[in-house]
């Protein structure tokens, strides 16, 4: 699955930085206007950027990108604009079937921002709806968009089971030369940093809500097991970095790059 991504920039965008250079994740928002489009939003934003605007726009109709990604938006306070996330908005609708049609493209699109930059989806850290930022870093009091997925049927935790479904198909048999599993969210910032010293492609995996390694890792050619307990999942070519608790992780993935 996948679709096009119609670039309609509005002009006069500021063109800052991320505070590392690059995106380091996703934000996903809904718009709070029901009926709304993606030209019509960003129409809208146009005229109204100084105070907010966001990269993209997704409706039952298109994909619209906004804003270039390689700089930061107006979308979710200073930490989360600035740390460098990419923003989708989802345009709103009661409508059954249009909320489908833009829902698969919502999700395939988050996939896509996040595996474009092989940052894999990791709920709370690399993927985040509005509602979280608010929570991380009370810079705002948004929270979609929770009730707008729950009035068509849907949780934050289906959607991110969505989108990890869409980023394992876009990894499909492609090959890496190290890969990184780790057990949770707490051990995704080591993984960077283990990832940084690497000389070969990486790629970020995370294991699933019941421990186990999702069939993606089978692309790594070699696989570092970061965190959980200290066994290894089964891969032909794998190092576990792993102790009894986050502290002993990092202590093991510390000796690992000579510290």
């Amino acid at each position: 699955m996948s679709y096009t991504i119609e670039q309609n920039f509005i002009p006069g965008l500021p063109k800052e930085p991320y505070d590392a250079g690059y995106y380091v994740g996703v934000v996903a928002h809904a718009t709070a206007n029901n009926g709304d489009s993606a030209d019509g939003e960003r129409n809208y934003e146009s005229t109204t950027w100084q105070n907010a605007f966001v990269h993209f726009f997704v409706d039952d109709l298109k994909v619209e990108q906004v804003a270039d990604t390689n700089f930061l938006c107006y979308g979710a306070g200073h930490t989360a604009n600035h740390m460098g996330y990419a923003q989708v908005e989802l345009c709103q609708t009661t409508d059954s079937t249009k909320f489908a049609k833009a829902y698969d493209m919502y999700t395939w699109l988050l996939a896509k921002l996040l595996y474009n930059r092989k940052l894999c989806v990791v709920d709370g850290v690399t993927l985040m709806s509005h509602e979280q930022v608010s929570a991380k870093w009370h810079e705002t009091t948004h929270t979609d968009p929770i009730d707008y997925l729950t009035s068509h049927g849907k949780t934050w935790a289906t959607l991110v089971a969505d989108v990890t479904a869409n980023y394992n198909e876009m990894e499909g048999g492609e090959t890496v030369e190290e890969g990184i599993l780790i057990f949770g969210p707490d051990d995704f910032v080591t993984a960077k940093s283990l990832a940084a010293t690497l000389k070969n492609e990486v790629a970020i995996f995370m294991r699933k809500s019941d421990g186990t390694a999702p069939t993606a890792i089978k692309s790594a050619k070699h696989l570092y097991v970061v965190g959980g307990d200290q066994k290894g999942v089964g891969h032909p070519n794998e190092t576990v970095l792993a102790g009894v608790t986050w502290f002993d992780t990092v202590a093991a993935v510390a000796k690992k790059l000579g510290y």
